[in-house]
């Protein structure tokens, strides 16, 4: 059943089992995975079936550059943000869950087995097939990204990510939502407050508002799954309210990462073509190759977990010869700004290019390569049901520039705080810190050395870059702005974490989090599939 708060008399949403407060891909997974088994839950978001401009309004606060406005990224809505991601599902690795010496803070409180045995039942939640990231899944052609790659396999393996249709999981879902007995969803029902006992054991009510009134809702378990921000927000204005819940203070906002990525150098094949392009897995899956660092090597050098993957070659450069990034060039302005740094290779400068007939001149020479793309485009990305998750143009002079995207080490002055000033709501906003430490860029530094390294000792590999310009760039990363980790950690004593191994608030009898705020470290992994496995989890979880 799906309602709107407006619609809904108070007494019909008290005392459920369950209430999960957002309805992303954790909350709507948790939701369906509960009802399955009986449980009923009530299933409450802010949102409506689309955004409304007013809703940004909840969402503003304050984040210093490089890092991406609090509005961006973040979607009030039936749905979350899972009907504008790309699709991406890369698991944790086992490293991520162990206890590194280089790497502060880490080793999570539970196994990589733990984790692991929810991954093939998240997989099919989001449509990306099976739970096999080696390149033997693939379809034809599931040889190495290049011949001496098998070589060098001390040191560097490849992996394949695979990809969603992308999932909607509103759209997935709605139907079994809609009939069902078990779960009751309402939308328009923006959680504001967490009430707090006076002893800080439990959350008595959840405030919901629908911008006209209030409502207070009791629960037995209250999940807060609204996106790490969101979750941190919320548990921050309830500190304020309750003087025992200051036993958070040294973790509750703290070490908040993101990713942090970058496109640099020129990877170098003579007398082949390394495997680029999206390829289908056996179960008809696409799926892209990358490489990493064995866990062996990242140990002995001091790195952090980090992927490299091919690149196509920065779309404002018309030296690159392909017609169809000149085309893309041509038409960024209709492009979304995230898109455009991902495509520019992360500049984030939109300065006049006196190049534009460079552009013109590509797409009439390669107008053959255009009408290819504006086919895929058309059949493959608008009207397949499982659609290519973008297109990838290799540079004509055989070079491919490396994307490279790491985790970052917990740091307690990468934050989330309050600030003074409130939404409409009466909320107060947020005031997001982040930066890269020097242990972050030494290790993308390092990363880049030893890559060039490694293939220093192939015949026909070789990766070149201007040593001089290495610092620079890596100094300049730019965090991936979808990925919010980190500030409602987990582990096993409210001294040094804020929600125990099964994402239960320490000390708080029914107030779990669903959210990768609650990430000991941080990986490499992209955090949706990851979402959906801890929420497949705490379904278990709540039903025992």
């Amino acid at each position: 059943m799906i309602h709107y708060l407006s619609d809904c008399e108070g007494a019909s949403l008290q005392d459920y089992p369950v209430c999960i407060v957002g309805s992303g891909p954790g909350g709507i997974s948790l939701a369906i995975a509960l009802a399955r088994k009986g449980q009923r839950v009530l299933l409450v978001d802010g949102g409506d079936w689309r955004e409304q401009q007013v809703d940004d309004d909840a969402y503003q606060g304050r984040a210093d550059a490089p890092h991406p406005a609090t509005t961006e990224y973040r979607r009030q809505r039936f749905g979350g943000t899972t009907h504008l991601w790309g699709g991406r599902c890369v698991p944790l690795d086992p490293a991520d869950f162990a206890a590194r010496s280089h790497v502060p803070l880490s080793g999570w409180p539970i196994s990589y087995e733990e984790y692991a045995r929810f991954l093939p039942e998240a997989m099919q939640y989001c449509d990306a097939g099976a739970a096999d990231f080696s390149p033997a899944s693939l379809a034809g052609g599931n040889g190495p990204m290049f011949s001496e790659l098998p070589a060098l396999g001390e040191d560097l393996t490849e992996y394949i990510e695979r990809y969603s249709l992308p999932t909607d999981f509103a759209a997935k879902f709605a139907d079994e939502l809609k009939v069902s007995e078990q779960v009751k969803v309402v939308l328009r029902a923006r959680c504001t407050r967490l009430v707090v006992s006076e002893d800080g054991a439990r959350i008595t009510s959840v405030v919901l508002h629908d911008g006209q009134r209030e409502t207070q809702v009791r629960a037995g378990q209250v999940v807060l799954a609204g996106g790490a921000i969101e979750a941190t927000r919320l548990l921050l204005c309830a500190r304020d309210e309750a003087p025992a819940w200051q036993r958070f203070d040294a973790s509750l906002g703290r070490y908040y990462a993101c990713h942090f990525d970058l496109i640099f150098g020129q990877m170098r094949l003579k007398g082949e073509r390394p495997l680029f392009r999206f390829q289908k897995t056996q179960d008809g899956v696409y799926a892209r190759r990358k490489l990493q660092f064995t866990p062996q090597l990242q140990n002995r050098l001091g790195l952090l977990n980090s992927t490299l993957r091919l690149h196509f070659p920065s779309y404002a450069d018309p030296a690159h010869g392909s017609g169809v990034l000149s085309a893309i060039y041509l038409a960024k302005s209709v492009l979304p700004s995230e898109h455009q740094d991902i495509l520019n290779h992360g500049s984030q400068a939109a300065a006049p290019d006196p190049r534009r007939l460079a552009h013109l001149r590509n797409v009439m020479v390669d107008a053959g390569s255009v009408f290819g793309f504006a086919y895929d485009l058309v059949v493959k990305r608008k009207l397949a049901k499982r659609k290519l998750p973008y297109t990838l143009i290799p540079n004509r002079n055989g070079t491919y520039p490396l994307e490279f995207n790491s985790e970052q080490v917990c740091d307690a002055g990468n934050r989330i705080t309050l600030l003074d000033a409130t939404d409409r709501y009466g909320m107060r906003r947020v005031d997001v810190k982040w930066r890269l430490t020097a242990q972050d860029i030494e290790s993308g530094i390092q990363s880049f050395l030893t890559m060039q390294s490694l293939l220093a000792t192939t015949r026909n590999c070789r990766l070149d870059f201007d040593l001089g310009e290495l610092r620079e760039q890596v100094s300049r990363a730019l965090p991936v702005g979808g990925h919010h980790i980190g500030s409602t950690r987990m582990g096993l004593s409210a001294r040094d974490s804020v929600v125990d191994p099964n994402c239960r608030l320490h000390g708080v009898e029914n107030l779990l989090v669903l959210s990768s705020s609650v990430f000991p470290t941080n990986g490499h992994a992209n955090p949706t599939l990851s979402i959906v496995v801890f929420a497949l989890r705490m379904a278990e979880h709540l039903r025992g």
